[in-house]
């Protein structure tokens, strides 16, 4: 794989915005967990459950966006190494 060419592909304007919401959307959830950390005996039960799943929604919806930015950037590829051959 030609690096520079990817590099490109990975900073197509649509392509930087997913980057940009997945980055976002991991750092609320470490922030979730460490913001955990430091109300252990300050909270109840039940938020303490809430935000574990937030925290786990959020970095499920990481992952997701991630393997879609990804399926992007390779078909993008595939599809132009193609197009140069023919």
């Amino acid at each position: 794989m030609d690096r520079k060419e990817l590099k490109k592909l990975y900073n197509t304007p649509a392509n930087l915005r997913l980057k940009r919401i997945a980055l976002c959307l991991i750092g609320v959830a470490i922030a979730i967990l460490i913001s955990m950390i430091f109300l252990v005996d300050n909270v109840s039960w039940q938020l303490w459950y809430f935000m574990r799943g937030c925290a786990g929604a959020l970095a499920i919806i990481f992952v997701i966006i991630v393997t879609i930015l990804v399926y992007r950037v390779n078909s993008a590829y595939i599809s132009g190494d193609r197009r140069d051959k023919k």
